[in-house]
């Protein structure tokens, strides 16, 4: 009788067992886990493609850029841009790369270099430095800094390195819309920056498309404006995620403000000037000073301001 009654209570208790294990087991599958998953650096292969116009300093230009991201494992991830427009009826191009870490519930911080050409002033400008963003709550702090190679041939024909250092704070007001105020300088000039980007409604875009707007307010009274179209190549998400998961920022328009605003002790020529009222002078055009209105090779510190 006592081992019937063993062997009973052993059965309930080993029924109790399997059904509470059972319930938890449920518990766990549909609540939320007990570890947070760990997003990786780059959610997938994906990319983006800009088309955007307005105007640096009183020049229009037009430019198309493009994004390509790749995941390297777990942690780490490669961005390659690319950019190529107009400024002023003149080309530019530029290549830009991002090797990163980034854990996307918290921070990134990778390499960043970039090349960019402009015809016109055969200019041109090379970075290398650090880039780091933090993400907390709907803020996302992002910098980037380091050095400048400017290189500008006749008729200014100056070589400059600098420091260089860009950083943003931008505000989600929602998951879709971002809000962002910032600062610039390089070519050793400081500029405010503002923005503004907005996803479209993804249940009628097949894809990711935002609008976007961009301005820079700096010293000596540079000003630069432009607003665009933005398609993210890759799976449907809000675009604070795109932001956090997927492509970190793409500096290429700084790049022209670079070129254009550097005082390294020559000015950048204006061609139409160039090729009008300065052709009365008795030296050649490509051996002319647009800052001194002299030949090159004569120009003195009580020269350095623009003719009037």
């Amino acid at each position: 009788m006592f081992r019937i009654v063993c062997l009973s209570s052993t059965a309930l208790i080993s029924c109790v067992a399997l059904s509470t294990a059972s319930f938890a087991a449920d518990l766990y599958v549909v609540g939320e886990p007990v570890y947070p998953t760990v997003l990786p650096a780059v959610s997938a292969l994906n990319g983006k493609i800009s088309i955007e116009g307005g105007a640096f300093d009183a020049e229009g230009f037009g430019a198309v850029t493009g994004s390509v991201s790749v995941p390297l494992g777990q942690r780490f991830g490669l961005q390659l841009d690319g950019t190529v427009g107009v400024l002023d009826d003149d080309f530019y191009g530029g290549v830009g790369g991002h090797l990163f870490w980034r854990d996307p519930a918290y921070a990134l911080l990778g390499i960043y270099g970039s090349y960019t050409s402009i015809e016109d002033i055969d200019g041109e400008i090379s970075r290398i430095g650090v880039e780091g963003e933090y993400y907390w709550n709907q803020f996302t702090v992002k910098t980037v800094l380091g050095a400048e190679f400017i290189d500008i041939d006749p008729p200014v024909d100056f070589d400059d390195t600098n420091f260089f250092a860009f950083t943003d704070l931008s505000y989600y007001a929602m998951d879709d819309l971002e809000l962002s105020v910032g600062h610039r300088y390089t070519g050793e000039k400081h500029a405010l920056a503002l923005g503004v980007e907005y996803q479209l409604n993804q249940q009628v875009f097949s894809s990711g498309v935002a609008l976007y707007a961009e301005g820079r307010i700096g010293e000596d009274d540079y000003k630069g404006a432009w607003a665009g179209v933005r398609m993210y190549l890759g799976d449907n998400k809000s675009l604070i995620r795109r932001h956090r998961e997927d492509d970190p920022t793409d500096w290429s328009e700084d790049n022209l403000f670079g070129i254009l605003n550097s005082n390294s002790g020559g000015c950048v020529p204006d061609k139409d000037k160039l090729e009008g009222d300065y052709n009365s002078f008795d030296f050649p055009v490509e051996g002319f000073n647009t800052c001194t209105m002299k030949p090159l090779g004569s120009w003195s510190e009580e020269d350095s301001k623009e003719p009037s």
